[in-house]
């Protein structure tokens, strides 16, 4: 029988299992970081520098990283479909860019800041100014919301406010740098943007970048306490009824979503008159009939995917929460909702990715800063 050297035998198998472990530590990191990978720089636009440990993250969530010292970054684990991604860093305006994803893997991007631009045509009060510390509790409480939550919320910098009244009686506001609202009945710490704030006649309208990032709680029961408020500010949530929507339990949830008939197919009630004539009277008769999900929901491009579908309004009543509504014999919380579009795109699990333009009106609007929870939130099942 032929024999290799022992010395060639023992460098074979120290070969054999070096390989062994290289792949079997690729393997590993492949295995951690599936899905999609974005991945890029974040520089001035001007110069090209980099902007190191700028925050990159995806709007509306907790899901973020921070670059480099030398701007790179790197931010595993994203799903497939269209996602926001938000880019920030101090004394530079916010980038915000909606990204598609079609399969998994590595996807680079670059971003490029420019230097914020100094807010035109607002007011800027002395912190003790009378008249700025009353607009800031209209703005705080209209941020914040009423709910049995707020009193656990503040503004931590309300400094970073740039406050203005309009001659017309629109009160407006602007972000010099992220809002820092920390909410200690969730257990959250929300960086905001505002892009945009206008308060005129009891409504309200803001937008920008929102960014959460977890609190670190003191110990174990404070945990548990911050998981059931969440569950909490969860009912009766836009997420809530969209995630009844794709499971077909919207009666079984707590709601009873109604769609407004077109004219072109609503019944009219006729009238006999004494002549004999039938005429049909301005009396609409099935204005509203009620609908399931399963009749809203169509499956997207992706598995990932799913549009609610209405080309006409949607009027929705949570039968948990009893206030008022236009309806006397549904004596529930009532929304309205609109799709401009005639749809809107969100995942399975209730996570709005595409609103195109959606709009709610009625209890549904008054979701805010108090109770609302990172798209990512996701249910115990």
């Amino acid at each position: 029988m032929f024999r290799f050297p022992l010395l060639v035998d023992i460098r074979f198998y120290k070969s054999a299992a070096l390989w062994l472990i290289l792949l079997l530590l690729a393997t590993s990191t492949f295995a951690q970081e599936t899905g999609v990978i974005l991945a890029g720089k974040v520089t001035d636009g001007k110069t090209g520098k980099p902007l190191p440990f700028a925050n990159v993250f995806v709007n509306n969530s907790s899901i973020g990283t921070n670059a480099d010292e030398n701007g790179n970054y790197r931010l595993p684990g994203l799903s497939i479909g269209s996602i926001e991604i938000a880019v920030s860093f101090l004394g530079y305006e916010t980038v915000r860019q909606t990204l598609r994803f079609e399969q998994p893997g590595l996807k680079t991007v670059m971003f490029k800041l420019v230097e914020g631009m100094e807010l035109k045509g607002v007011t800027v009060y002395a912190k003790k100014n009378k008249k700025r510390e009353r607009n800031l509790k209209i703005i705080t409480r209209e941020l914040l919301g009423n709910s049995r939550f707020t009193k656990q919320c503040n503004i931590v910098n309300p400094e970073a406010l740039r406050i203005s009244e309009d001659d017309n009686g629109h009160l407006s506001a602007q972000t010099t740098k992220p809002l820092i609202i920390e909410n200690h009945a969730l257990g959250y710490r929300i960086h905001q943007d505002l892009d945009d704030f206008d308060f005129y006649q009891g409504k309200v309208y803001y937008g920008g970048s929102t960014r959460f990032e977890l609190l670190v709680p003191k110990d174990s029961l404070q945990k548990k306490l911050w998981r059931a408020n969440q569950k909490i500010a969860y009912q009766g949530s836009l997420k809530h009824l969209l995630a009844s929507m794709v499971a077909d339990s919207l009666i079984e949830q707590g709601f009873k979503v109604y769609q407004v008939i077109p004219d072109s197919l609503r019944l009219f009630k006729s009238v006999r008159t004494t002549n004999g004539v039938n005429l049909l009277s301005n009396h609409l008769h099935n204005r509203i009939e009620a609908v399931r999900g399963a009749r809203l929901i169509v499956p997207g491009e992706l598995i990932t995917e799913r549009l609610v579908v209405s080309r006409t309004q949607l009027e929705v009543f949570n039968t948990k929460k009893r206030t008022g509504s236009p309806y006397d014999d549904m004596p529930f919380a009532y929304s309205q909702i609109s799709f401009p579009q005639g749809y809107m795109v969100i995942t399975p699990q209730g996570w709005v990715s595409m609103p195109m333009g959606m709009e709610i009106a009625g209890d549904l609007g008054n979701d805010r800063f108090s109770t609302l929870l990172p798209a990512d939130w996701k249910r115990d099942d």
